[in-house]
């Protein structure tokens, strides 16, 4: 058998003993330790935030150069009413934008609120990860600081969150003895702790559950999908787990990060 074959029923091999999350589906088996070492500092996500807001307004004014002429064709008076709008379109922008960092770094909320709704980078994330691809950046290290993010934010939000109903998600794939730790938590501070396999079975149980807020446990991209799709609805603090035999298959994750998380919402 050429080495070629054996490399490839290896690899077969190592996808085979275990049960991929949906996010995993294409993984090769390679377990390269480069590929799951993918802890990263918050500024990452912010100043490719702020290269994305630069490229988005770039794009922008380029088109506006483009179309303008035939815009003034038609109405000066309409070409300059766009002139305005697009100008302060991107001031709004980068104010809500300057509020989001200024948050983060003096630990302050200063966040723009309308009505029950907080504006956060959390909607800017797909692009941002998209950016960070193009420039070499893993998706799941991307993730990861944008997961460290939205803690920040989440944790910023302490003053408007009332006694909740709280509620943690773990993977399937943890290891059992750190399962059991996490499950006794669950006695210890009277909350639900459930076991979801993927984010569709997350959102039914979330939905089934109804809760003020969560904790959950996940990888880097079923994290990044959760948060983007209950941000707005419930306070979420995600802690991504550790891969050290690859996705999916005896995962580990820091007990205190986690207990310290549940104290978070429960005031303690």
């Amino acid at each position: 058998m050429s080495p070629q074959k054996m490399n490839t029923n290896s690899i077969r091999l190592q996808v085979a003993d275990r049960k991929l999350g949906d996010e995993w589906a294409e993984w090769d088996g390679c377990l390269d330790e480069h590929d799951f070492n993918v802890d990263a500092r918050k500024r990452l996500f912010i100043s490719f935030s702020l290269f994305a807001f630069l490229l988005l307004c770039g794009i922008a004014l380029l088109f506006w150069y483009l179309i303008q002429p035939r815009i003034i064709e038609l109405s000066s008076i309409l070409a300059n009413w766009i002139s305005f709008f697009i100008l302060g379109l991107m001031v709004l922008f980068f104010f809500w934008l300057f509020l989001n960092i200024l948050s983060i770094i003096l630990e302050k909320n200063l966040l723009l609120r309308v009505f029950r709704f907080e504006f956060s980078l959390t909607f800017l994330a797909p692009v941002v990860i998209r950016l960070g691809n193009r420039f070499g950046i893993s998706r799941d290290k991307m993730s990861n600081s944008f997961i460290k993010v939205s803690n920040s934010l989440t944790r910023l939000s302490r003053s408007q969150l009332t006694t909740p109903r709280l509620l943690v998600l773990l993977p399937h794939c943890l290891q059992q003895s750190i399962r059991k730790k996490l499950l006794a938590l669950g006695e210890k501070y009277k909350i639900g702790i459930f076991t979801a396999s993927g984010g569709s079975i997350a959102r039914k149980i979330i939905e089934k559950q109804r809760p003020t807020a969560v904790v959950a446990v996940a990888c880097e991209r079923d994290l990044i999908l959760g948060i983007q799709d209950i941000f707005f609805k419930i306070p979420v603090l995600g802690i991504p787990n550790r891969r050290p035999e690859g996705p999916c298959k005896n995962t580990i994750v820091d007990f205190d990060e986690v207990e310290n998380a549940i104290k978070f919402f429960l005031n303690l």
